[in-house]
């Protein structure tokens, strides 16, 4: 009896410790220069995502902020009910909630190095792009982010810039 109970309890441990590992999910970090406008290039890409056939990427949601005065666009992609500021009367899990399908608005900052505040994700964003202006012509894209969401994002980008 006594060597039993030792052996439920060790192979409970073992079985535990081995479904721990491997479960942080890899991110993926891409950089690269593109043809095109920060807010074209930003709005193709969410539009994109939204119509895409797949319902984990379908079902992201954004928080878009613009900077006119350094003519960068951040995108901020969150899975469904992470968005900070989503409660149930608009959650997408939520079958009785008001759900607007219409593209995000971004949200027009005046961006200043000397302001001390964070711009980082909330915790559980899907990846977040930076897409700055370097010329007329050509933007500069950077994206941090889950490896699944970010490559689909990142090729979402590449063909948007193609166009």
């Amino acid at each position: 009896m006594n060597k039993s109970i030792v052996v439920c309890l060790v192979s409970s441990c073992l079985l535990s410790a081995c479904a721990a590992i491997g479960l942080k999910e890899k991110t993926q970090s891409y950089g690269a220069k593109f043809t095109g406008t920060h807010a074209a290039l930003a709005e193709c890409v969410i539009n994109s995502l939204q119509s895409d056939s797949r319902w984990v990427i379908r079902g992201l949601q954004y928080d878009v902020r613009r900077y006119p005065n350094i003519q960068a666009t951040e995108i901020y992609a969150y899975p469904a009910g992470a968005l900070p500021g989503t409660y149930a009367r608009t959650s997408a899990s939520n079958p009785d909630a008001v759900i607007s399908y219409r593209p995000p608005v971004p949200t027009i900052e005046t961006f200043s190095p000397a302001a001390n505040y964070s711009r980082t994700a909330a915790p559980g964003y899907s990846f977040t792009m930076t897409i700055k202006r370097t010329d007329d012509t050509t933007v500069f894209a950077t994206l941090d982010g889950k490896s699944y969401d970010g490559s689909i994002a990142w090729e979402k980008l590449k063909a948007c810039s193609s166009d």
